[in-house]
């Protein structure tokens, strides 16, 4: 199954739409597509990680949620992650893990500073044969 995101203009700010096959692995992929806006290191092997358990008030909620923890996350453990994987989730709870690499201003080209993704225009569509959202982050 074909999965992406791609990114819109939204004023001031970024929009982010993505799009796979299943609820977790978009999720996942979301986490992935986040990162990949703040900093470019395609290809790294990754030496740090992360558990997470989240829970939220509905699916939704619970991805806006799972999204602000991965750019919180990356801030703490001074990282970037490339790789996510949603192990569980359901209506309001999500456990996922994260891989990457330690942030190296040096060796890795920084592309922006994501403050936070937004419940604003967010849309999530779980039904389907592609499931995708749309989300707002805040830069």
């Amino acid at each position: 199954m074909d999965e992406g995101s791609r990114t819109f203009d939204h004023t001031g700010d970024v929009g982010l739409e993505v799009w796979a096959a299943d609820p977790a692995r978009l999720f996942a992929r979301a986490a992935e597509a986040l990162m990949a806006l703040v900093a470019d290191v395609r290809g790294a092997t990754p030496t740090v990680h992360r558990r997470v358990r989240l829970d939220g008030d509905d699916l939704a909620d619970l991805l806006v949620h799972w999204l602000n923890t991965v750019l919180l996350e990356s801030e703490l453990a001074h990282a970037v992650w490339t790789r996510a994987e949603v192990h569980h989730l359901g209506p309001s709870v999500l456990e996922a893990s994260l891989g990457g690499v330690p942030m190296d201003r040096a060796r890795q080209t920084l592309l922006r500073e994501i403050k936070a993704v937004s419940q604003h225009a967010l849309t999530l569509e779980l039904d389907g044969p592609v499931c995708r959202c749309r989300l707002v982050l805040d830069v």
